[in-house]
């Protein structure tokens, strides 16, 4: 598989207030739980000068395996995950530049 078919993965959450350790668990528990086809790595983050907001940034085979992913995270439970936080996920789909 050529190295220019794989994508990276930014995820970016922010918890609610006072929830902030219940957002970083339930972030490190679904990536470290969940069955993931395709996905190469995940280095997850929180950001020292915005408390709660945490990230993950994710190595995928292709972009077909991420999505395939989100489609099956959504309908396995997903919404459980984000209760603890501000707004849905935010991501973006990204490709190495230069």
């Amino acid at each position: 598989m050529s190295n220019q078919e794989t994508v990276t993965v930014l995820i970016e959450i922010h918890a609610n207030a006072g929830q902030e350790q219940q957002a970083r668990d339930s972030l490190l528990h679904a990536i470290q739980t969940s069955e993931k086809p395709g996905l190469i790595g995940s280095t997850e983050y929180e950001d020292l000068n915005d408390p709660g907001t945490f990230y993950a940034i994710q190595t995928w085979e292709n972009a077909e395996a991420f999505h395939a992913h989100m489609k099956d995270a959504a309908e396995n439970g997903m919404d459980e995950a984000i209760s603890v936080l501000r707004e849905p996920p935010r991501t973006a789909l990204l490709r190495t530049i230069g």
